[in-house]
């Protein structure tokens, strides 16, 4: 589920809480979420919920998770499931994504994630909700999520801020 889309005046937020190491700015984002009556249901229905991890040069430049500063602006709103910061890995040697055209980012996604061996027995058999800031063609969710039930979630929700719009045709 996509709050807003990825245009004006979202797309600059975003961009500016990435790369301007602005983490503040996660607040008045993650507000956006509780003006939609799903997001709460969506919240609600979750046992666990969990950010999609960065690469590790990209978490080390930036010193922060975006997807898991969106949560904990998130939680201090409103009462949240349990969180697994650390529960969804990048498997080792996994692709950046984000410079990639449609077709590479789907073809390159599958493996991309793992679950942490630690984390195992809380997904196992329960309701994930997979948070993330964009989503641009959902191979990064995708990919999540195949990890996920892989590792034995019964299901998988996304939640992401914002949605790059489909090409106009």
């Amino acid at each position: 589920m996509a709050r807003v889309d990825f245009a004006h005046p979202w797309d600059a937020w975003i961009r500016a809480l990435k790369s301007t190491a602005r983490p503040g700015l996660s607040g008045a984002l993650a507000r956006l979420w509780l003006d939609d009556p799903a997001v709460p249901a969506l919240l609600a229905g979750a046992d666990v919920w969990l950010p999609i991890p960065l690469a590790a040069d990209r978490l080390a430049a930036r010193g922060y998770n975006q997807a898991w500063a969106l949560m904990q602006a998130l939680a201090r709103l409103r009462v949240t499931p349990p969180a697994l910061p650390q529960g969804l890995q990048r498997a080792p040697g996994a692709p950046v994504l984000h410079h990639l055209d449609r077709r590479e980012r789907l073809t390159r996604a599958p493996g991309l994630f793992h679950v942490a061996p630690a984390a195992r027995s809380q997904v196992r058999g329960r309701r994930v909700l997979v948070i993330d800031d964009v989503m641009t063609t959902g191979a990064t969710l995708r990919a999540a999520a195949y990890a996920l039930l892989d590792a034995g979630a019964t299901a998988v929700d996304a939640l992401v801020v914002a949605r790059t719009p489909p090409p106009v045709e």
